[in-house]
Order: structure tokens, then sequence, then C-alpha cells
């Protein structure tokens, strides 16, 4: 085993070349908020941890880094069959994926915007003194449109400024920024002193970013060569698994316990209960989340560290966690039968985000057994947290603002109104629109919520593991391209989509929807929960294969989809 230092240059190089990924790797999960905290670390100097990499000549598929960012991306689409053979020398990422696809993004390729276009990264060159209500002190953004200075696209520290060092960089944006800054109003320029200290911050941050890209300091890996060495799959397998399942790492739950135990000695014993409880169906809880819900319900932040469980605040804290245990347990089994039988969710693949759970923990805390009208508003509140992505940045600032709305007595119900009031002040949607049912990233979630409202179960709850459903169209892709000439947009569109089992998608041919349908309504099945037309269902022959046809349905389709969607959504004003 190796442990070497390497520049973010030459690792960014030498990805999709050499660098891939295994088929064992999961996709790429992070949200745009975890990509800009990466960053966000890595130009305060702070360590990111070691890569992990495996060497070897197997026969392993190999998968592509993404250049430009896929939400919902079909990892088939990045597989190399050349680099896939056996013989062919091939560096595996083990651990590390999520950073070195936001590294990527970030200094060389893209995110897809949610209007499906390439956004590239924008460096502010001027922050670093204060960080914002995220916590983060440099601020990047991304944006499919240009940005102006003080906005440095990050790709150019490779290409445009690749040669360049950082004061030459650095004097350049300066010379630009004097030139704005001579015609701008007035009242809007900068002071001789406001002058010299954004020069300083300009000249700082674009060393550190230069730094980052050419220095071999930043970035370490720790290399399994099994070309060299006797390192086989199922031994490569056991390490993978452990290292991407925690192994022996503490976190800060482990952390916790060991400050919370000396007050309550069966705490631990008692949360993974917990945990174990609320992962029934298959969800994916850590032994954190519960233990910042106790915080927040108990008004003391979201924000996780063991230090809030020692000293005489920390004795008063576990005093009084021991002390409402019974009522904590019993919003934790609210909780857990809100998303078993009112959500119905059963997999993790319809959930962007598991702290927005918290707010309804901390609601049930507080207001135990909610009544009919209050569990549709607390749905509602669930599809909009996880549509609108009002998690996806600065989560412990939100769940401690609605600890503010939420975390007490509500005779009236859920407080819906104020809740949208705090989202729509930090720029969230609050209400579904027509729109939102064209984003990509959604579709999951928008299918698995018709679905559920349909069948009244979910189509993740699978008696056969693997089974899980995949998104299928009704009317066959590759027919409405290469015979009715139709583009992706209006064939990817919610419209013609469903859910179909894993099993079932794989043994399905390329057929005419008519004749598809009509052959499984003769064999039983119940065709009306994927076509919600009735008339449609009592009659698969009205699906013919022609353009108007084709239009026709799928556009009807995506309003009685829209019917279903709003309604469950925003039933406050439906």
């Amino acid at each position: 085993m190796s442990y070497k230092p390497s520049s973010l240059f030459r690792l960014i190089e030498e990805l999709n070349r050499s660098i891939f990924l295994p088929h064992i790797q999961r996709p790429f999960v992070w949200e745009e908020d975890q990509m800009l905290r990466l960053f966000d670390s890595l130009m305060r100097n702070y360590p990111i941890q070691t890569f992990l990499f495996w060497r070897t000549k197997d026969e392993i598929k190999a998968r592509k880094f993404m250049e430009r960012v896929e939400w919902d991306a079909d990892l088939s689409d990045f597989y190399d069959p050349g680099k896939s053979k056996k013989d062919i020398e091939k560096v595996f990422v083990l651990d590390g994926q999520q950073r070195l696809q936001t590294l990527y993004a970030l200094f060389c390729g893209a995110i897809t915007s949610v209007d499906n276009r390439r956004a590239e990264a924008y460096f502010d060159v001027t922050s670093g003194m204060v960080p914002d209500d995220r916590g983060l002190l440099h601020r990047v953004q991304f944006s499919a449109e240009p940005l102006q200075l003080p906005w440095y696209r990050v790709a150019d520290a490779i290409s445009r400024d690749g040669q360049r060092n950082s004061e030459e960089v650095s004097d350049r944006i300066n010379s630009s920024m004097d030139n704005l800054n001579a015609t701008a109003p007035p009242d809007k320029r900068e002071t001789p002193p406001q002058v010299k200290e954004r020069e300083k911050r300009v000249r700082r941050n674009s060393g550190q970013l230069l730094s980052l890209l050419r220095e071999e300091k930043h970035f370490w890996i720790q290399e399994l060569d099994g070309v060299a060495n006797e390192y086989p799959y199922d031994r490569i397998l056991d390490i993978f698994v452990r290292v991407n399942s925690g192994g022996t790492k503490l976190d800060a739950s482990d952390l916790m316990f060991a400050a919370m135990k000396e007050a309550w000695s069966d705490i631990e014993e008692v949360i993974e209960q917990t945990t174990e409880m609320l992962n029934g169906t298959n969800l994916q809880f850590d032994k954190t989340f519960p233990l910042k819900c106790l915080l927040v319900a108990h008004g003391r932040g979201a924000e996780a560290s063991p230090e809030k469980f020692t000293g005489p605040d920390g004795d008063a804290l576990m005093t009084a966690i021991n002390t409402n245990w019974a009522k904590a347990e019993q919003a934790f089994q609210q909780l857990r039968d809100f998303l078993k039988h009112d959500l119905k969710i059963y997999a993790d693949k319809v959930i962007r985000s598991y702290n927005s759970f918290i707010p309804l923990f901390d609601f049930l805390y507080h207001n135990p057994k909610p009544n009919e009208a209050t569990r549709t508003l607390l749905k509602a509140y669930h599809y909009k947290a996880q549509l609108f992505g009002w998690y996806s940045q600065g989560t412990d600032t939100v769940v401690n603002a609605l600890h503010t709305i939420v975390g007490k007595p509500s005779p009236g119900g859920f407080p819906m109104t104020e809740v949208k009031e705090y989202f729509k002040k930090r720029g969230s949607a609050t209400e579904l629109t027509r729109a939102h049912m064209n984003e990509t990233r959604l579709r999951f979630i928008l299918l698995n919520q018709v679905y559920v409202d349909q069948m009244g179960a979910s189509p993740f709850d699978v008696k056969f593991k693997g089974n899980d459903p995949h998104v299928d169209h009704i009317y066959p892709q590759s027919m409405l391209r290469s015979k009715l000439g139709f583009l992706s947009a209006d064939i990817n569109h919610l419209g013609n989509l469903r859910f179909m089992g894993a099993t079932d998608n794989i043994r399905k041919r390329a057929e005419l929807p008519a004749e598809y349908f009509a052959r499984m309504k003769a064999g039983g099945m119940d065709i009306a929960k994927h076509l919600l037309l009735p008339d449609y269902a009592a009659d698969p022959t009205k699906l013919a294969f022609d353009t108007a046809s084709y239009k026709e349905f799928r556009d009807r389709r995506f309003e009685r989809m829209w019917d279903i969607l709003s309604s469950t959504t925003n039933p406050e004003v439906t």
C-alpha cells in the first residue's frame, strides 16, 4: 500500500483517463450545499480526508465521472467498455467519489441547473471575511450565465489562467475591479481602505485557489496496488463495504454518546432502538437523527456536538431528556407511523433530505396525535420540503428557525402559513406548479407521490430484493425518437413516465403501448393505476402510435397527474 500526495490538477487530469469509479459505487448523492461546503473547507485549508484508490487489471465495470453532474443520471450511460476489460490497467476510487466528483464539477465541469442548463462554478474572490447564514466564508455559486467580477469562473484557474502565477491573476482581477470601481456611482465606490482590504482578499483567495490546483500538499492518496500485489476482488469488496459503511470511524453521535453516558447509561441503547424503529421501512436514518430531534425539541438547537452534553447545562439537558423520554418516545413512534402509513415511504430514493423530518418530530413532540386535517398539512409540508429543496442549504439554520414556529403547542393545527412565509423569505418555492413537474431530478418523488395516492401503497414496498421500480416510458422512447421524430424533452415528459418493477423492466421488450397494455390487461394487471385515465384503461387500443394520439394521451395524463400532485402538495390552496 502506498501513501502519497497529489496536486488537484493531476487528479482532475487523470479522471476518466486512468481513474474511474467501480460499478459497486452508488450514484453521486451530494446536494449542491455539500459541494459548496467542500470548496469552503479547502479554501480554509481544512483537511478533507484521504482518498482510497485500487489499481487493478481485473475485469471490473469502469464508470466515468460526470463532466456535468446529472442529478438523476442513468449510470449505464457512463460505463467505459474499453477500460472495463481484463488486463487493462485502471485505478478505481473506493473512497472519495463524492469529493472527487464535486472537485471535477467545480474546477473544470458543471452541474445541471433546475432548468436543465449547464451551470458552472463562480467564486466570489472578495469573500472570506464574514460567514454567511450557512456558515460559509467563501462564496461559490453555480450559474448557467457568465457572471461579472467579483465572481471568478473557477474553471479559468485551469484554462485561462493555467500558465499564470497567483500574483498575475490577482493583479489582473484587482485592476479590472479598480476600473469598475472608478465608473461606479459615487455612493457605491469603495473607499481607499476598502480597496486595500479587497486587494488583500483577492490576493489571498487567488493564491489559495491556485495552490489547491498546483501544490502537492492538499490531497493525499492511499493506493492498494492490485497489479504489483495481491488484492483480490473479494478482499477489495470487504474493504469497500467497511470504508463506506463507517467501519470503526467515530461520527458525531459516537462522540455525543461518550459525553451523555455519565448522566444516562442506557442512552445509546435507547437511541439505537429508536433508530432501528424509524428504519423499519428500509430507510437510512443514523443515530445522529434522533439526537438532533431531542436537541431541537428541548430548545438546544440542531447543531450536534458533544459540548452540549457537558457541564451544568449538559446535566440539565440530560435530566430533561430522561424525564421526558416517554413523551419523546411517543413522538418518535408517531413519526414512524406517519412515515409508514401516511407518507408510505419505503426508499430513500424519494427523500432529498432526512433533516426535513426533524420539524415533524418537533411538532409531534409538542402536538401529539394530530387529527386528519393536520396530517394532511403535515404530508403537504413533507412533499414541499422534498420537492422544493427546503433543506438543501443551511440545514441547521432552517431547523432552528422552524422550531420557533412548530416547536410549541398549536391548537389550530400545523402552522403551514407561517412555515411557507419563512421559506418565501429565503427565496424558496412554496407551492407546486406545472413547471416543477418537468424537472428531471424530481420525477422519482413525483411519480412515487402519484402512485401512493392511486395505490394507497408505496411502489417501493416490494417483496423481492432488487425489484425496486424503475422509470419506464409508456410510449417507448426509441420508437418515439426513430419513427415519430420526437426530441428528448417531449419523450421524457412526466405524462409519458410510469414506475415498473426492475425485473419486469429488464424483461420488457420494445412494444407498442396499445399491444402491451392490452396484453397486460388480459393477464389481469390493473393498468388503470399506470395509465391514470379511465377511458384508456378500459380500451388500451386508444393508445395509437401516431403523433396526435401520443400528444393527446401524454398531455391528458399529465393534467391528471397535476390534479393528484397539486391536491396533495397544495391542499391549503386547492
